[in-house]
């Protein structure tokens, strides 16, 4: 018998999700935001069981089969809310039906590049039933907000300023200590900036960067005029007085995602202060 390479299973998938369905649903929302440009999604169907092709600009993704229909449930529910996250991004979803055969292959991580070009030859489901898997559990087509969980909640590194890189990578183990420290880091290297060591907190930033009618600040922006380079100077103070202040002075517990975006805001000034003239 000879040996047939094209029912050998294709190098160009990568699979996601589990047979649960928050692992479906996250492994959506890891696409939606990590894949620049989303070329196709189709609903594969077998029954009432259901699970997705993801074709982006990069990759093939098949997200395995943790969602159901026909039932109120946990299944019927993600699907419903797999579908609406698609069409918040305004990717538009097909379905097609396939075999139990290519199901099994499907939750197996099996399909071979013959099934690949099968299943995205087959024909659309008409009329479309898209929208009603929707209907069927929420009673309206309107997004609902409490999808926005499915998105990774971690730091883009991409973004993030090498000189905290490390605090970063160590955000969530501990994140109270790594804003904690970026704060501290930045005050040092403005301290250094400016050669003077005997300046703290929101006094050293307004010597750093924000002029007023006695002085000029000792750096500044390449902005048009210097009202736009001051706004960029009280960033920096605006922001330790919003939240470094009040974590000096008392024990902070925030939630996670807000903390998150603590990091952020203080990345951003790491990024400005690396953009600053001397005078």
């Amino acid at each position: 018998m000879l040996f047939n390479l094209f029912n050998q299973p294709s190098e160009e998938i990568q699979y996601l999700g589990t047979p649960f369905t928050q692992d479906c649903l996250n492994a959506i929302g890891f696409i939606l935001q990590t894949q620049q440009r989303i070329e196709k999604a189709l609903l594969l169907s077998y029954d009432q069981n259901h699970a997705y092709l993801v074709k982006s600009d990069r990759s093939t993704y098949i997200i395995r089969s943790g969602f159901t229909s026909g039932y109120l449930g946990e299944g019927p529910k993600g699907l419903a809310s797999s579908l609406q996250l698609f069409l918040k991004h305004n990717i538009e979803v097909e379905e097609v039906c396939i075999s139990e055969k290519i199901m099994k292959k499907v939750n197996k991580t099996s399909l071979s590049n013959n099934d690949l070009a099968h299943i995205l030859k087959t024909k659309y489901i008409r009329p479309i039933e898209i929208h009603e898997y929707i209907y069927a559990i929420y009673n309206t087509l309107e997004y609902q907000v409490t999808n926005d969980r499915y998105y990774p909640t971690e730091l883009p590194y991409q973004l993030i300023d090498s000189r905290i890189l490390d605090l970063a990578l160590k955000f969530n183990d501990d994140p109270n200590y790594s804003i904690l420290t970026v704060y501290t880091r930045l005050e040092d290297i403005v301290k250094v900036k400016i050669n003077d060591r005997s300046l703290f907190s929101n006094i050293l930033l307004k010597t750093a960067f924000i002029s007023d009618k006695q002085r000029q600040s000792i750096y500044f922006w390449d902005a048009n005029n210097e009202k736009i380079s001051n706004a960029l100077g009280c960033l920096f103070t605006n922001i330790f007085t919003a939240y470094r202040n009040e974590r000096a002075h008392s024990e902070v517990d925030k939630p996670y995602f807000k903390q998150l975006r603590e990091f952020l805001l203080i990345n951003e000034l790491y990024l400005l202060e690396s953009e600053t003239i001397k005078r």
